[in-house]
């Protein structure tokens, strides 16, 4: 395949390039100077009997806005674009597909939105994205279109995430714009590069899709997974009013974000090698369920499996029973065998914050709480759990009934495993 690249000297263009060439595919690096009135000429030969263009031009987004860089971010965007669909409209031999790129800044920042959402945000992102797109939709109707909304491009070896570790790493201090809790949304460069292809391959794909990944997280949920990745001490939130003064008006685009779904990729059979930042940064994932019902989950839980841990270090046949008491706290009482003996234990915990409903305290001893993070859980019926904390030191696998059915206890085995805990030191209780 002979593939067009505007922006292939971008840092997102040269991956593409690279990935390209190694599929042997022909890769027609479209540079700047092709964009000019007096070089339309050469820009429609260059294109002419290409099977694919990919257009990625535009100007960096995250410096300061002036009002002449603004102008720069809309010229570098849409003037390229339309001189580029004008171009495909003269050849004689037009590409099969057109790939142009956009951003989820095109939505609010409010809710969550994929592709079949109509909604579209405000300010001077939101426009920009729309004019960006509205230049694409003028390719003639012959050329399949793909309009790719991407989140921010991640990459341990570059782009966006080295900007974040290189601080870092010599501060020893992971950050976050504010509180953090603005919508993050990303995709891994890698995967990147295999949805542009798995696109391309699939002639059947147009319009709309949104290239991110499909774990949400906040900007806060990523600043602590590099502060685990890179050994940082500490998380510490700037505020945005620091930011404002060194990009202004531009702050907008890191100190908000967009909660962004890529249904269109998922439903397709797009399989992701790298769905979770932990998994781009080699860590374990602790990400708790979104949503408990504290009342559901109380009663009794049998232990099917754990990391053998010093309290219960030699306990067979334990269970962990919750009460929840009128002042909303919880009474937690853990028992089981050790050496043929009962051992009881009475804690109490609590859900200390309501955003983050899946993590929950217990203490056993006066006020030292630990962490009870709930990772996987039946959903529909509350009869069985994956459970661990904010280290790989902690697992348990939990059950309504002393035996948990081989499929179900398999596929939390597997749960276990994608989210990178070494399930070969489980230790089965029951």
């Amino acid at each position: 395949m002979k593939i067009a690249i505007s922006g292939a000297s971008g840092y997102i263009g040269q991956h593409l390039t690279s990935y390209f060439s190694r599929q042997k595919h022909e890769v027609v690096p479209l540079g700047r100077e092709l964009f000019q009135s007096r070089s339309f000429k050469v820009l429609v030969q260059r294109i002419e009997g290409c099977s694919a263009i990919i257009n990625l031009a535009g100007a960096p987004i995250n410096k300061r806005w002036t009002t002449a860089y603004k102008q720069e971010l809309h010229d570098s965007r849409i003037l390229v674009t339309r001189q580029l669909v004008n171009a495909i409209k003269a050849c004689t031999d037009k590409p099969h597909t057109f790939i142009s790129t956009s951003a989820v800044g095109y939505y609010p920042t409010e809710g969550i939105h994929d592709e079949y959402s109509k909604a579209k945000g405000t300010g001077f992102l939101a426009g920009l994205c729309t004019d960006w797109e509205a230049e694409a939709a003028q390719c003639p109707p012959e050329v399949r279109r793909v309009i790719a909304r991407l989140g921010v491009v991640l990459s341990v070896n570059g782009g966006a995430l080295k900007q974040m570790i290189q601080p870092l790493e010599l501060t020893r201090t992971a950050a976050t714009i504010g509180n953090g809790r603005q919508p993050f949304a990303w995709i891994g460069l890698q995967d990147l590069c295999r949805a542009v292809d798995f696109i391309l391959q699939h002639k059947e794909l147009e319009g709309i899709f949104n290239l991110t990944a499909p774990q949400f997280i906040t900007q806060k949920h990523l600043a602590q997974a590099l502060r685990r990745a890179y050994g940082a001490w500490m998380v510490l939130p700037i505020p945005v009013f620091f930011f404002k003064m060194l990009y202004g008006e531009g702050a907008s685009s890191l100190s908000k974000g967009q909660q962004v779904r890529p249904s269109k990729l998922l439903n397709a059979a797009f399989t992701y090698n790298i769905p979770t930042v932990e998994k781009l940064l080699n860590i374990t994932n602790y990400e708790t369920i979104d949503e408990l019902d504290v009342q559901r989950y109380m009663g009794k839980w049998y232990e099917i499996a754990r990391f053998e841990n010093k309290f219960e270090k030699g306990i067979t046949k334990a269970t962990a029973t919750y009460t929840l008491q009128s002042n909303g706290h919880i009474r937690v009482e853990n028992a089981g065998y050790r050496n043929g003996v009962l051992k009881k234990a009475i804690g109490r915990a609590k859900q200390p914050d309501k955003a983050e409903r899946g993590k929950l305290k217990v203490a056993f001893f006066l006020w030292f709480y630990a962490d009870y993070y709930i990772l996987e859980l039946d959903r529909k019926n509350y009869n069985y759990a994956l459970v661990g904390s904010n280290s790989d030191d902690y697992l348990w696998i939990l059950s309504r009934t002393p035996q948990l059915p081989k499929e179900t206890q398999d596929q939390l085995l597997q749960d276990a495993a994608r989210r990178g805990y070494a399930i070969d030191k489980l230790i089965f209780c029951q």
